[in-house]
């Protein structure tokens, strides 16, 4: 019988099953895997920060549909990995994270490089997290964790593997030639007739969606069934692209930096339909700066709250709703449709909502030499409509979230765990899993320094991303929150960093723009490079807040 080591079986499932560009950093514990995936011909991208390996698979598991792959070794790699993982956590990024382990003869006797509990130090930010120490249980192994990875509400999933699985034999034939197929929970026909008639009775109706797992046609059934009922949609905190901008239903997105005209409106609703989207803090935040749950009254809501998410842990969490549905939204959407949506003849109440989001996405200029109103209205219209655009976290990220508008399903990735550096692995993980898109990374200074390494590896790779740098040498979201509670600031002033020269010294083509009339030639010689490129914005305090 013709047989393979575990090393070469588990290479082939991931070249198979995921198809997606591998994301390492090359340490003991995984060095096998990594020779037997360049053998079987998988993509590999070797990045400099096992968190950016992570961040990367994360954003083209999330672009993809399915489990992004990462790899690192065996302690400090993995430990170093632990921000991104809690990140694809809070997004509900599939992907699957595969660590090495010491061999069974000396576990247990503190190995080099290897003195965690990984199930216990993961515990809080992995779905699930498991451990083979034999390559007769890796396809086993393996395929639990493709599906605790997509099953619910995607994410992510830590495999640790012993160095005997690499090498032990197992028999060919045992390699499954797809990937499990994950079920989704399927709403009762009677949940939705009664969801249909709440929905047809309310006079001040919204939808509010968000959350992973949907696909496009799924996002496009949304503004349809929007349009056919007249009800107003908005989104969760970083998916408003799952509404195209210009729709006149849409009614603008959640979480930080939100319209405080729309939490108004929010309260004023008297039916909430929340698809996909979590009811925590961050989604809940009202129309003051970091108050979490004050946008629907906690625990009981004032209004009628019908709640869907593909997760049983997600409903009835934080809120006593008025129904708790468990299904995949996107279905949810189908079934409502299916059964004829009664179109709302009130008009005052959708029009008041978009009245307030045209007049919020047109701001005003942002005062200074450099109006970044004017360089993200520049940059939305320099790009196509199907451009990625990821974000970081930051101040200067509520000027993306405000004036760059998506038209398109799946054109913005930012983390929602409010964690810097994940602009640029992000882009790294769409640009390396989708090789034709235009894609853009943007990040504050102090936001570019907790992942900026990883620019070597796009100009390894020659990955024609574009990164956009708002450089005010200040942690600009924290200094706001300082002057805010305090009156003063304290220890965010940052020390002046020359992110031009730095792009150079790693062979990456740079622009310095200090007024708004440089940023659009800045940026056309930008687009109009073949590998990866970087404009740094100077700006004042001014840009703290839009």
């Amino acid at each position: 019988m013709d047989h393979a080591t575990g090393a070469d079986m588990l290479a082939l499932l991931i070249r198979d099953w995921a198809g997606l560009p591998v994301f390492h950093v090359p340490g003991e514990g995984i060095l096998e895997l990594v020779d037997a995936l360049e053998g079987a011909g998988a993509a590999l991208v070797s990045c400099r920060h096992e968190a950016g390996a992570v961040v990367a698979a994360q954003a083209a598991g999330l672009v993809a549909g399915r489990p992004g792959i990462a790899l690192v070794g065996r302690a400090p790699g993995a430990l170093n990995a632990a921000l991104a993982l809690h990140t694809a956590r809070t997004d509900g990024a599939p992907m699957i994270l595969i660590l090495g382990q010491p061999s069974r003869a000396i576990a247990g006797r503190e190995p080099y490089l290897s003195n965690a509990d990984f199930a216990q130090a993961f515990a809080p930010s992995a779905k699930w997290v498991g451990s083979c120490d034999s390559a007769a249980r890796l396809v086993e192994s393996f395929s639990r964790a493709w599906s605790e990875a997509l099953s619910g509400r995607p994410g992510p999933v830590v495999l640790a593997l012993h160095e005997e699985v690499w090498h032990e034999s197992i028999p060919r034939a045992g390699l499954p030639g797809t990937a499990p197929v994950v079920p989704r929970p399927q709403a009762a026909p009677d949940d939705l007739d009664r969801l249909a008639d709440a929905l047809a009775e309310a006079r001040r109706p919204l939808i509010i969606a968000g959350g992973s797992g949907w696909t496009a046609a799924e996002a496009a059934a949304l503004a349809a069934f929007a349009s056919e009922s007249g009800i107003p949609v908005a989104t969760a905190y970083r998916r408003r692209d799952l509404m195209p901008a210009s729709h006149p239903l849409m009614a603008g997105e959640l979480g930080i930096g939100a319209d405080p005209v729309l939490a108004a409106k929010v309260a004023e609703a008297d039916c909430l339909l929340v698809l996909g989207m979590r009811l925590g803090e961050i989604n809940t935040f009202g129309a003051n700066v970091f108050e979490g749950y004050r946008l629907i009254e906690a625990p009981v809501p004032a209004q009628a709250v019908h709640h869907v998410h593909p997760d049983p842990a997600e409903l009835n969490a934080v809120y006593r709703t008025h129904s708790a549905i468990l299904a995949h939204p996107g279905d949810v959407v189908a079934g409502l449709r299916a059964r004829g949506p009664k179109r709302h003849a009130l008009t005052e109440w959708p029009q008041s909502l978009r009245a307030a989001r045209e007049a919020f996405t047109t701001g005003r200029p942002c005062l200074g030499p450099l109006d970044l109103n004017a360089v993200f209205r520049t940059l939305r219209a320099a790009l196509p409509e199907d451009a990625m655009l990821t974000v970081g976290a930051g101040a200067y990220a509520h000027w993306p979230q405000r004036y760059f508008p998506h038209e398109v399903f799946g054109t913005q990735l930012g983390p929602k765990s409010g964690a810097m550096g994940y602009g640029l692995p992000a882009a790294i993980g769409v640009q390396a899993a989708q090789p034709g898109r235009r894609v853009v990374a943007v990040a504050g200074d102090g936001c570019f320094m907790m992942q900026g390494e990883e620019l070597a590896t796009a100009a390894l790779y020659r990955l024609p991303i574009v990164t956009i740098v708002v450089n005010n040498s200040l942690y600009g979201a924290i200094a706001a929150s300082q002057s805010r509670m305090f009156g003063r600031r304290s220890g965010t002033a940052l020390a002046p960093v020359d992110f031009t020269a730095l792009a150079g010294a790693m062979g990456v083509k740079a622009w310095k723009v200090t007024a708004t009339d440089a940023f659009a030639p800045a940026l056309q010689d930008a687009l109009a490079e073949g590998g990866p490129t970087l404009i740094e914005l100077i700006t004042g305090e001014e840009a703290l807040k839009p």
